[in-house]
């Protein structure tokens, strides 16, 4: 349970958890991942950059995780495992998926919230009934633009533990007015393979 869960009042769209540490982050979606199959879901974990699919399959594989690629649902189609993909290429299963009780994790946001926004949309009217979480940490470099060393000092000195998310909607509502921010920054955007990569291209100054 995120520190803040108590505070929840209205369910977003998405739901926002928030993590000290990318690593994590990660425990955090294998988790939540695993109980979604526990409960007759089939969990989706989903990314942005390249080095983030690379990451999770690597944690997936070190942790022992059943997990398949979503670009082999077609043939596999197996139970109780994990799948996970690029976010993009994720509206090309939804007829495949969309009778099936589907929860959706994403392993980070994309900095552009329109971008973001528009995928959102095709995943949701496809899945109308699925869950979707972002999981986050302040480790991010979108955090580290603004001030996640501080937020993290705070945090220390309100007694948060290294396991717990933070997850509020008026935390959701703070990283999306700051990606809004980051967004009004850009004019062509230049595509990266990480995030990191993402920031140094596209945005200069905050």
């Amino acid at each position: 349970m995120g520190l803040f869960s108590f505070l929840k009042s209205s369910k977003p769209a998405y739901t926002d958890r928030v993590w000290r540490t990318a690593d994590k982050a990660l425990v955090g979606i294998v988790t939540d991942a695993m109980l979604a199959i526990t409960r007759k879901q089939i969990p989706i974990v989903l990314c942005f950059f390249e080095d983030e699919f690379e990451q999770i399959t690597k944690f997936l594989t070190e942790k022992g995780v059943p997990a398949i690629p979503l670009k082999a649902y077609h043939t596999e189609k197996q139970p109780g495992v994990v799948w996970y993909a690029a976010a993009t290429s994720a509206p090309e299963y939804i007829s495949a998926l969309a009778s099936q009780p589907v929860t959706i994790l994403f392993y980070g946001h994309y900095p552009l919230p329109s971008k973001e926004n528009d995928l959102l949309q095709k995943l949701q009217t496809g899945f109308p009934s699925a869950s979707v979480v972002f999981y986050s940490s302040f480790d991010e470099p979108a955090f580290k633009l603004f001030g996640g060393e501080r937020l993290t000092s705070l945090l220390d000195s309100m007694g948060m533990k290294e396991d717990e998310a933070i997850e509020h909607k008026l935390v959701s509502a703070s990283m999306k007015r700051a990606r809004e921010k980051v967004e009004s920054m850009v004019r062509v955007e230049s595509p990266a393979t990480s995030e990191k990569e993402w920031f140094a291209k596209n945005v200069k100054s905050v």
